[in-house]
């Protein structure tokens, strides 16, 4: 299986990122796949 990376923003990375939402009229979300390796269900992890 592949290993997760998470990203470790700065709060200048964080604002250019939400700049970059409203400039392109989206929202970007993430979630861990990882959180529901052990759970038999289908569905999407809570973050």
């Amino acid at each position: 299986m592949d290993e997760s990376k998470l990203a470790e923003l700065d709060l200048e990375q964080l604002q250019e990122i939400s700049e970059l939402e409203l400039k392109i009229g989206v929202t970007l979300i993430a979630y861990d796949s990882t959180a529901n390796l052990n759970n038999d269900s289908h569905e999407t992890p809570m973050v």
